[in-house]
């Protein structure tokens, strides 16, 4: 995922705060530079020499740099530094600029620390939706399973792009998921029970523990969470999975009896 392009017009660099070292203050200057080929020289500069008193200047820069390139080696750079970085990255989660938060969040998920996640975790139902997007991405990258709950209360929302989003980051905690999609497959919404499935889908094998509520959802009243669960038992591919699908060849819904013959072709 991408950092966000600062969206104000009118952000002020901090001041540089220099180090006293001739080297790392000439890269700190050249962050300055009118020449973007300047400060993207320097942003790799600073990110080899990794030196955390460079921290404050790197952070401010990750604001106010225009250009994505330079910005996106500023955050590699700033990432390469983290134990000084981490403590300026979670203060700007509470600016009030929606791209400051976004910024912040796409360099704390470079980092991945387990120490960032209290603080990332009620962002992901941030009202700005760019925000909580990148925050979830945020709490998958550092991949501890508190995060799923959260996770799963966005299930069925959003764009095809959001709903993609969510279905691989749920599904990157494998087996840990599969509870809460299974218990979502009850849920009152119809996009809520086929996102689910969905996700299930992608698990494959690590969501058996979910084969049974999978099987009630092929008698579903939606039928795009009946095809999804039946894709989802078909990934599965075990020998009962297999048989609860066969059973659905002389099925009313033609999608389903569609899997079901590639079963029995497959078996």
């Amino acid at each position: 995922m991408t950092p966000s392009q600062p969206t104000t017009s009118d952000v002020v660099p901090a001041p540089i705060e220099f180090t006293g070292d001739p080297a790392v203050d000439r890269a700190l200057r050249g962050l300055i530079d009118i020449d973007r080929d300047v400060r993207q020289a320097a942003a790799l500069e600073l990110g080899t020499l990794a030196v955390p008193a460079t921290a404050p200047a790197l952070v401010a820069r990750l604001w106010s740099e225009r250009d994505f390139f330079v910005r996106d080696t500023i955050s590699w750079a700033a990432a390469r530094i983290a134990d000084a970085a981490v403590p300026l990255l979670l203060d700007a989660l509470d600016s009030t600029d929606p791209a400051a938060r976004v910024q912040s969040l796409h360099v704390l998920s470079k980092i991945a620390h387990p120490s960032t996640l209290d603080a990332i975790l009620p962002l992901a139902d941030d009202s700005n939706s760019d925000v909580a997007a990148k925050a979830r991405w945020a709490l998958t990258r550092i991949g501890d399973p508190r995060t799923i709950p959260i996770l799963t209360r966005h299930l069925g929302e959003g764009d095809d792009s959001r709903w993609n989003s969510l279905t691989r980051e749920l599904a990157t905690f494998g087996e840990a998921a599969v509870p809460a999609l299974t218990a979502a497959l009850s849920d009152a919404a119809p996009t809520v029970r086929r996102h689910a499935a969905e996700v299930l889908c992608f698990v494959g094998p690590a969501a058996e523990a979910a084969m049974n509520a999978l099987a009630t959802a092929l008698d579903d009243a939606d039928a795009d969470v009946r095809t999804s669960a039946a894709m989802a038992l078909f990934d599965l591919d075990t020998p009962s999975t297999r048989a609860i699908l066969a059973r659905q060849v002389e099925s009313r819904d033609p999608r389903l009896r569609a899997i079901a013959k590639r079963v029995r072709t497959d078996a």
